[in-house]
């Protein structure tokens, strides 16, 4: 899921009708989106429901998790489980591990963590310009009718493999499973709007180890923020999946991604801001 989701999630520049040169240009817009995007703090709602040989719902269970601008990055807190608060036990562990977190951050130096910080935003920025290269790599882009969203014109094309194309890596041979169909912001470098499908299942080792079964699907929305950036507003995953002889799943996984607040602090204040209310 997480891949898929990584395949997913601001200078004005002359619109190219050209897919792949859209893209470049929001690889080299990265960096600096992804410097804006952490400056803010939301609530992450994931709710995970078990299907049958039906689809049809078995079980259900849900996540609230607030996710807060920290010294190295960010700092993810569990507030909330299957629609309730956490038990007075489970707030204590919560407290306990926000309080670990808490001192192994202030046994660091001010120019510390900033380098740490630095150094988890890099490496976010290259694993995300890696798989769009990678796409470009990949797949064949078809452009279909435009459309507005939130009232921001965005550029539409349908992607699937290039024929023949089996890939060289394990990420490219993934990739060349799947089509789909892409929402860019021509004007701002940026994704919207993400959907892709698996048109051929993937084994691991022949199968041996699992296999992800042609169907399987998810998609990544974004909220404009009216400021200039598209940042994550839900997700959604069609699973169905084995892993080694054991286990099947067939699962619906939507992330709502909400309540999103901005905030400009150093790194030192952001110490003492830990658990900020917010709202979208």
């Amino acid at each position: 899921m997480l891949y898929l989701v990584t395949v997913i999630s601001l200078t004005v520049s002359p619109i190219s009708s050209d897919a792949p040169a859209l893209l470049r240009r929001v690889i080299q817009a990265q960096e600096r989106q992804q410097e804006l995007t952490r400056e803010y703090a939301f609530l992450e709602t994931t709710v995970t429901s078990d299907l049958d040989s039906e689809g049809q719902v078995e079980r259900t269970k849900s996540e609230v998790t607030l996710v807060t601008p920290a010294p190295d990055g960010e700092y993810r807190r569990l507030v909330g489980k299957d629609g309730k608060s956490l038990s007075p036990e489970e707030e204590a562990k919560e407290e306990r591990r926000f309080q670990k977190y808490m001192k192994e951050q202030l046994r660091l130096t001010a120019a510390e963590r900033d380098r740490n910080t630095k150094d988890k935003l890099k490496r976010r920025v290259e694993r995300y310009q890696d798989r769009l290269r990678e796409a470009i790599e990949v797949f064949d882009f078809e452009p279909l009718e435009d459309e507005v969203i939130q009232g921001v014109p965005l550029r539409v094309f349908g992607f699937s493999p290039k024929p023949g194309y089996e890939g060289h890596s394990r990420s490219t041979k993934i990739l060349a499973r799947m089509e789909g169909t892409v929402w860019i912001d021509p004007r701002r470098d940026q994704l919207a709007k993400l959907q892709v499908r698996f048109v051929k299942s993937l084994k691991f080792l022949g199968g041996i180890f699992g296999r992800v079964s042609e169907g399987s699907e998810a998609s990544a929305e974004g909220w404009f923020d009216g400021e200039g950036l598209w940042l994550l507003d839900e997700v959604d995953v069609s699973l169905d999946a084995r892993l080694y002889f054991l286990k099947s799943y067939r699962q619906r996984i939507e992330i709502d991604f909400h309540d999103y607040k901005r905030y400009r602090i150093d790194t030192d204040e952001r110490m003492k801001t830990l658990r900020p209310s917010a709202q979208k």
